[in-house]
């Protein structure tokens, strides 16, 4: 197939609109001549951005919410304590007397890690892209992504005002190396968080940590750490560091699991 799109580019457009064109292009993207590369990841960036999307949009919000006197735009009312305060004070009429719940934003950040060490090839880097594009569309702005494996690189820091294609063109120029340390990119992406009063990540990874040491003292100094497993990650092993991180894990085989898996880590 790769030696096919090498000397076709011109049907790109037309193999994307196969039904498993996204997993057939994660294994043999690394094989195409560059300017074919590009143009691919360009189109597979739009349909994985599309994908995830519609994850982002299926109701997350994010923020505590306060109960307050009157109403305002983006308020949700209070029926049953606006009626007792009409009954107490009928005088004062309806709007008045409206009690609503606003959501309280509070100074925080996400940032997301993954890993991209040899075994995370595949399916497995589609599933970590619609992530990334899914965390961008949710959180516009104060995320980062962090790509790890017995280092750790910056796909986007948390100031940094990238959008999600770019994301995507840096994911998916990165080459598959090294071993897994993920108490590194825990304590990375901490250093990320510092000036924030609420930390909370989510961790992508097919397998448990060879090099570095521990990593569960880095995942309970988050707020909330959320781990998403791929096989042939042992389960018990990374769902550990959900539990110390006060988060929500998810074993994730295919694609049709990674949106349950997104929102879940997201609540």
């Amino acid at each position: 197939m790769a030696q096919y799109l090498n000397t076709n580019p011109d049907e790109l457009d037309l193999f994307f609109e196969k039904q498993d064109s996204l997993e057939i292009f994660a294994n043999v993207f690394t094989m195409l001549k560059e300017n074919v590369r590009l143009l691919a990841v360009k189109i597979a960036s739009r349909i994985i951005i599309k994908i995830a999307k519609q994850i982002a949009d299926t109701g997350c919000h994010s923020g505590k919410l306060k109960l307050i006197n009157g109403f305002s735009n983006c308020a949700e009312i209070e029926l049953d304590r606006s009626l007792e305060r009409y009954i107490e004070q009928p005088e004062l009429g309806i709007l008045d007397n409206l009690v609503s719940f606003v959501r309280q934003q509070e100074k925080s950040a996400f940032v997301m890690m993954f890993d991209h060490s040899y075994s995370m090839k595949g399916m497995k880097i589609i599933l970590a892209a619609i992530t990334a594009a899914a965390i961008a569309q949710h959180f516009k702005k104060d995320y980062g992504v962090l790509a790890f494996s017995n280092q750790v690189t910056v796909l986007k820091a948390i100031d940094e005002p990238t959008g999600p294609e770019e994301v995507l063109k840096r994911l998916f120029a990165l080459e598959l190396c090294g071993d897994t340390d993920t108490r590194l990119v825990l304590e990375t992406g901490l250093n990320h968080l510092v000036k924030f009063e609420e930390k909370r990540g989510l961790l992508l990874t097919d397998g448990a940590w060879n090099r570095g040491g521990d990593p569960l003292e880095a995942a309970a100094r988050f707020d909330q750490l959320g781990v998403i497993g791929f096989p042939p990650a042992k389960q018990e092993k990374i769902r550990q560091l959900a539990l110390k991180g006060k988060g929500n894990f998810s074993f994730v085989e295919n694609e049709t699991e990674i949106a349950c898996a997104i929102l879940d880590c997201l609540k």
